[in-house]
């Protein structure tokens, strides 16, 4: 009778380890899936923190350099991971595609391009669900 009750105490410690295994990844998970949030009354003074070396004209140029040909669509300041940077759109030439184009707001350094099928971002889906095909 001994033996089965330690074989049971075993079985429930084994299960309670892996239960809370998978609630600290579930955990680690969400909370990297989820961008920084900005509650409504900080984002005035968000605003007012983004300081800029780079003008947008500028940060353009540094993104139209990495997409030859490209016409920016769009480009906002933007405070991400602690660093102000440009967030600049350029429609590649010939496609519907988009590049995302990280610069540094500080040096004008180009951190990061990612090309993006149109259907990627909420608001293109909904743009071109009015008819633009």
């Amino acid at each position: 009778m001994n033996i089965s009750i330690v074989s049971h105490s075993q079985f429930i410690i084994g299960a309670s380890r892996k239960l809370a295994i998978t609630l600290l990844a579930g955990v680690a998970f969400a909370a990297a899936s989820y961008p920084q949030t900005i509650l409504a009354d900080d984002s005035a003074k968000t605003q007012k923190a983004l300081h800029a070396q780079i003008t947008q004209s500028q940060a353009e140029k540094a993104a139209l350099a990495k997409v030859l040909g490209g016409k920016v669509k769009a480009a906002k300041l933007a405070a991400e991971n602690g660093q102000v940077i440009w967030s600049v759109d350029v429609i590649k030439p010939l496609t519907k595609k988009i590049v995302a184009v990280q610069v540094d707001a500080q040096t004008g350094k180009v951190l990061s391009k990612l090309t993006e099928h149109p259907g990627d971002r909420a608001e293109d889906t909904a743009t071109s669900g009015k008819g633009n095909r």
